[in-house]
């Protein structure tokens, strides 16, 4: 590299001059590029330079971007110089002193082979340069370069003076910077406050100072008022009811070294007069220049507050109303339970224990159900309670008022509930135990079982008064209210209904009995050489009138009839066509010995006297005893529709008797035969009704081949053996709902 001499050499006055010329246009109110220029110019001078050029880094520090430049000692404008674009590398001299963070200083750029780019490349013809970068050298921001357009070797003091300029205009740079970024953060905080409706405050503590700033004085209604930081005007706007607490908050977080200053509390606006909520958010500081501080956010709350408090309006009406459905899912439940439990059982007396067992302790602590007796008085038929103690007081109360008569006041009550009205006493107080008593064992007697709330219930169904039911809450449980009154309304009407029921199908039962009774034979006759059996079922339980029925009837001869017959239909109007057949047939038997002339005239009663198609079967055998002693006997047999008899020799064949004819109650002139068959010792003849067939196991019935196998297995056995075994066989076999049954074995024995 070649050396040549400087044009001029740099005194320390010159040097002094420059940097206090500098110093006079930084102390000015001059603006930063005016500053920046003004300092590059008078370095160029200084160094008797004519060209100069200020690079800022850009581009995250990879790339110098002009910022301005001197040409020929005439200001180059930016539009120019902000074209120029170099990289932070060692191609050229300002990219190379980026780089490299240092001062680079070159006699002849086009003979130094440190960098590759010339500066007459990028518009400044320059041969000999200083580069310095700007700002602190390990964290350069630009650089400055100054140009001669001969070769020339630079002085120390020159270099010192453009890395003098250098670090200044970096300073220069970095304050501004700073004060762009505090100016630009300030901003963007008040936006930020603003745009979230808070505003920023302190408190000085030792200066007794409030500032407030524009968006806090807005939350305040104090924008306008000129508020002068005076905290006694401050306190002033706080509600009286919230301006103690607020100070305590404030005394908490200045004494607590950690503490925080929360509160919300409410003011009333200078501005407007209008009440709003303030939320406040406060920490204490300590510096230098103010000492002890509070500083801290706030905000109107108003709007927050009302949409809390709807809000919790809201949750609690939903609150209540999931307890609402909640409660009348349990009613429902109980109900529900209720009416299951009520329907297992037709019979009164336990019903009504069940009723008293639902309701303790579900719904009361003690209760009783009275009905009413034939002498129309109110009898207890149940009570409970959740303890023996609880039930004996119970009972104790009620046999003093059953002495007491009309004379206790606690009567009213029950007369009420007799009159179909249910009564509620939500709350009972010792003051109306008191006074409800009528001497001072009677208080006692109160005051042992502790009543506190009470419900009578009337049992009404059919529009009449069944009884009461009568349902205690004592000691502290939750007193009944109008809900409680209503379930127990329910109750007491699906009860009522459940005992009328059970009372009903008692008389209905009782009915049934006594009319099957006359429609049966009260017991099978004694015969000398023959045994006889019988079973009979009726398909329906609670229905003790069937289809099927049986009979024998004794003719003056000696000899006798025997008929097994099935009407159509059940209940009473089965009955009543069993009651005309049978009546027919017994009628009959007594002038006709063949059998087919006996079902002939009954089935001319049943076309008489039956105007509907109600028909019937009918198997009707005569029975003459040959020989007593040796068990012989002659059967002569005819069946209207029936199934015919069936033969069981004691050898153990099984043979059916073929007399089938037509059914009575059809045609007027029905065919029908008569058949004979005599019997041994040992010998059956048995008669059923379809109920044995037609025993169901799914769709497969017992059927005449089951029939005829199990007669088979009980052939020679005795009558009642034979009658028993053929129940049990087809009770067995079924898996259905069962049919009417008859079964009756005639049997010839040999007397010993």
């Amino acid at each position: 590299m070649t050396s040549v001499p400087s044009p001029g050499e740099l005194t320390a006055g010159r040097s002094e001059a420059a940097l206090a010329r500098l110093g006079r246009v930084g102390l000015g109110a001059h603006e930063l590029e005016d500053v920046l220029r003004e300092a590059m110019v008078a370095t160029a001078e200084t160094v008797q330079a004519r060209d100069a050029a200020l690079f800022d880094l850009v581009g995250d520090g990879a790339l110098l971007r002009g910022r301005a430049g001197l040409l020929d000692g005439r200001l180059a404008g930016r539009r120019t110089v902000g074209r120029i674009g170099l990289p932070v590398d060692r191609a050229s001299l300002p990219g190379f002193a980026a780089s490299e963070g240092r001062t680079i200083v070159s006699a002849d750029i086009h003979v130094d082979d440190r960098f590759g780019a010339r500066a007459d490349d990028f518009a400044f013809p320059g041969r000999a340069a200083i580069a310095a970068p700007l700002g602190w050298e390990e964290h350069p921001i630009g650089v400055l370069v100054v140009y001669d357009r001969s070769p020339r070797s630079w002085s120390d003091e020159e270099v010192h003076l453009v890395q003098a300029v250098a670090t200044t205009m970096g300073l220069a740079l970095q304050r501004a910077r700073v004060e762009t970024d505090l100016r630009d953060s300030s901003a963007r905080l008040d936006i930020s406050l603003s745009a979230g409706g808070l505003g920023a405050w302190s408190w000085e503590v030792g200066h007794e100072r409030v500032e407030l700033s524009g968006s806090a004085q807005a939350v305040f209604g104090l924008a306008g008022a000129g508020f002068a930081g005076d905290p006694a005007d401050f306190l002033a706007v706080i509600h009286p009811d919230d301006r103690e607490r607020f100070q305590a908050t404030v005394s908490a977080a200045i004494d607590e070294p950690a503490g925080e200053h929360h509160v919300v509390f409410r003011i009333v606006r200078p501005d407007t007069g209008a009440l709003r909520w303030i939320e406040a958010w406060g920490r204490p500081l300590r510096t230098e220049a103010r000492g002890l501080h509070l500083v801290g956010v706030c905000t109107d709350v108003t709007e927050r507050r009302f949409a809390d408090a709807h809000r919790e309006e809201l949750l609690a009406r939903e609150h209540a109303a999931r307890l609402e459905a909640e409660a009348a899912r349990e009613r429902l439940a109980f109900l529900a339970e209720a009416s299951e439990v009520l329907g297992r059982s037709l019979e009164v007396e336990v019903t009504v224990a069940r009723i008293a067992e639902l309701v303790v302790p579900h719904l009361a602590d003690v209760c009783f159900l009275d009905l009413v007796d034939e002498q129309g008085e109110l009898a207890e038929q149940a009570g409970r309670g959740r303890t023996e103690e609880a039930l004996a007081a119970a009972r104790a109360l009620r046999e003093r008022r059953r002495r007491l008569g009309p004379g206790d006041p606690t009567q009213t009550g029950h007369a009420a509930a007799m009159a179909g009205r249910a009564v509620l006493y939500p709350t009972i107080s010792d003051a109306q135990l008191v006074g409800a008593s009528v001497d001072a064992e009677h208080r006692a007697a109160a005051r042992r079982l502790d009543p506190r709330s009470t419900i009578l219930a009337p049992l009404v169904s059919r529009g009449r008064p069944l009884g009461v039911l009568t349902l205690v809450r004592t000691g502290q449980t939750v007193p009944y209210d109008d809900d409680d009154l209503a379930l127990v309304e329910e109750l007491a009407g699906r009860a009522a209904l459940a005992i009328d029921n059970g009372r009903l199908y008692q008389s209905r039962a009782r009915v049934a009995r006594s009319l099957q009774a006359a429609l049966l034979p009260p017991a099978l006759p004694a015969l000398a050489g023959v045994a006889l059996a019988a079973r009979y079922d009726v398909a329906e339980t609670d229905v003790a009138i069937g289809g099927d029925f049986y009979d024998l009837v004794a003719r003056s001869d000696g000899s006798w009839g025997v008929v097994v017959g099935d009407v159509c239909g059940r209940g009473p109007d089965a009955a009543a066509l069993t009651g005309l057949v049978r009546h027919t047939v017994r009628t009959a038997a007594v002038r006709e010995q063949r059998p087919s002339a006996v079902l002939a005239h009954t089935n001319e009663a049943v076309l008489q006297q039956i105007d509907d198609a109600r028909f019937c079967t009918a198997a009707y055998l005569h029975l003459e005893v040959l020989d007593p002693v040796a068990g012989a006997i002659r059967v002569v047999a005819s069946s209207a529709g029936h199934p015919c008899p069936i033969v069981v020799r004691a050898g153990g064949t099984v043979e059916p008797l073929r007399c089938e004819g037509t059914l009575l109650g059809v045609v007027a002139d029905p065919r029908l035969v008569d058949v004979t068959v005599e019997l041994g010792p040992w010998d059956a003849i048995v008669l059923y009704t379809d109920g044995v067939t037609e025993a169901r196991r799914g769709p497969e019935l017992f059927g005449d081949e089951r029939l005829h196998l199990a007669l088979s297995e009980l052939a020679g056995q005795p009558a009642e053996v034979i009658a028993a075994g053929l129940e049990a066989s087809v009770a067995a076999y079924r898996r259905s709902a069962r049919d009417d049954t008859a079964i009756l074995v005639v049997q010839a024995v040999a007397s010993a």
